[in-house]
């Protein structure tokens, strides 16, 4: 095919399932909204009327598309990864079931990245983030960012809103996806079918 011929039809479905994130670090906001909400993620338990997240631009959105990416998560079994500076992020909360929760998440992110050796190319492509042109990051945004990369993640999952705006930023020079549960879903759900 030469390079002014364009993709075929099933060249671009082929394209759009590679880029479904397979290995995907939380953000410190996802893990505490999988701990809070573990009820209504995963069961379908009711949410209050008077929960906070009613509050919070696309917060009830967020919850449940993380809720259809769980049941999917389910079976197709992609990989959620945390790290040490996300450990000292969940210990400064002072919150018992928080740290129980981040710990068994932790022992799962650790046996899935057993045997998986950082390599030169991703500590290089995390150490980029030292850079000036990623000084709109904040410091805590940055670390965890660089621990995405230098494990190889390709998605990183957040509840916030802020960051997902420098997304393009972050996906052209880093090759990192910075997904909120809404945007993640809806990369997913046209291949959900598959794993249900």
């Amino acid at each position: 095919m030469s390079s002014d011929t364009p993709p075929s039809d099933s060249a671009i479905v082929i394209a759009a399932f590679n880029s479904l994130p397979r290995r995907i670090f939380l953000d410190s906001c996802t893990v505490q909204a999988l701990g809070k909400y573990g009820s209504f993620l995963s069961d379908e338990g009711p949410l209050a009327e008077s929960d906070p997240m009613y509050q919070v631009a696309d917060g009830v959105a967020n919850l449940e598309a993380l809720r259809e990416i769980m049941l999917v998560n389910e079976r197709a079994q992609f990989e959620w990864i945390v790290s040490t500076n996300s450990a000292a992020e969940a210990r400064a909360k002072n919150d018992k079931q928080h740290w129980q929760w981040f710990g068994e998440l932790a022992i799962f992110a650790e046996s899935l990245l057993q045997g998986d050796a950082e390599t030169a190319a991703s500590v290089s492509m995390a150490n980029r983030l030292a850079e000036p042109r990623f000084n709109y990051l904040s410091a805590p945004d940055r670390l965890l960012i660089a621990d995405a990369l230098a494990v190889q993640c390709d998605g990183f999952l957040t509840m916030e809103r802020r960051l997902p705006r420098n997304a393009p930023h972050l996906k052209r020079e880093l090759g990192i996806q910075i997904l909120t549960p809404i945007t993640h879903w809806a990369m997913l759900r046209p291949w959900a079918a598959l794993w249900r």
